[in-house]
């Protein structure tokens, strides 16, 4: 029965932060800017930004806070939030010129520099993988190197979570194409039943998904990936920036000043976080937030080490066909 009624309730947060970002219509806010500033899609008394993010999980989190609480808005910004099911289709629509800015995978401007268009990373939201192996509480595996010859789960071939596991299970010795098989899973309900089920040995699973399993008692994390690894970035087109400097300031800097707010005391972001995640205990929520926040980098700043540990991924799986320089990529010059 307690199974069941948490795989409703998992159910049930996905559904309501899917139709709250998925159905909401741009709003047009009032800021104020710099007198004589032209922001392109604004105009001298208003500064927007129509922001691209896969809605669901945890990983645009500080965007999400700025969002809820009004942070933008008191900084004189309107922050138009477009939400997404994959961050492919993000990026098609940054390209297209629906959207301004995006958070998504530094991956994806890795092959816009391969194809040539001027894309650039402006900020880091996430240091890392974002993903964790989640098993059972009573399954037999100490380590990675107890997995040889099991399934696990990743939500798709090729995403992070694949990504992830693979360098977690070769660092252990476990050759991620002979000695286990891996097996795409989706995420949320579907990942937690192939768990929960013994489908699979272990699962790739994000926030709050993790904490809301951990919570539960019936399931810990044997694996959780510590590569700096260029996770989720701030993205826009250097053309849309160059002709929207100050909007691009002022969104770089609300979001660092949240990340000082919240970083020591987690809790300032439960109610705000509730709005998309409302059917989640407050002391989880706190858990999932406080997780996500250690991994913010420090001034949201991308790392070299993290910018190249994403290229040389992204070459050796052939997502981009030639490595691309840290300065062809990322424009750290209008963070804080």
């Amino acid at each position: 029965m307690k199974v069941k009624v948490w795989v409703l309730s998992l159910l049930a947060v996905m559904v309501i932060a899917l139709t709250a970002c998925g159905g909401n219509e741009p709003e047009q806010g009032a800021g104020e800017q710099p007198e004589g500033t032209d922001q392109g899609n604004g105009t001298e008394e208003n500064m927007t930004i129509r922001l691209g993010l896969v809605c669901g999980g945890m990983t645009p989190l500080l965007a999400q806070i700025g969002i809820n609480d009004g942070s933008f808005e008191e900084a004189g910004l309107t922050v138009e939030e477009n939400c997404f099911t994959s961050g492919s289709d993000a990026v098609q629509a940054l390209v297209g010129g629906s959207i301004d800015a995006n958070l998504g995978s530094y991956e994806h401007v890795l092959r816009f520099a391969n194809n040539a268009l001027s894309v650039k990373a402006y900020g880091q939201l996430y240091d890392g993988i974002g993903y964790s192996l989640v098993v059972r509480e009573d399954a037999p595996y100490q380590g990675l190197e107890d997995l040889a010859g099991e399934t696990l789960a990743v939500t798709r071939a090729g995403s992070l979570s694949d990504t992830g596991l693979r360098h977690g299970l070769e660092a252990s010795g476990i050759d991620p194409d002979r000695d286990v098989e891996i097996i795409g899973s989706g995420s949320g309900a579907s990942m937690f039943a192939s768990i929960e089920n013994s489908q699979v040995a272990g699962g790739m699973v994000s926030e709050p998904t993790i904490s809301q399993m951990v919570s539960s008692g019936d399931f810990r994390v044997l694996y959780e990936p510590e590569v700096e690894y260029a996770g989720i970035v701030v993205m826009a087109t250097t053309e849309w920036v160059d002709e929207n400097s100050e909007a691009m300031t002022v969104f770089l800097r609300v979001l660092n000043e949240i990340n000082d707010r919240v970083k020591d005391d987690p809790s300032l972001a439960v109610e705000p976080m509730q709005q998309n995640f409302e059917n989640i205990e407050p002391d989880v929520l706190e858990m999932a937030i406080a997780n996500q926040l250690a991994r913010v980098p420090e001034g949201l700043r991308v790392t070299e080490e993290g910018a190249a540990n994403v290229a040389e991924t992204a070459v050796e799986l052939e997502i981009i066909e030639e490595p691309v320089s840290f300065d062809e990529a990322v424009d750290l010059s209008y963070l804080p």
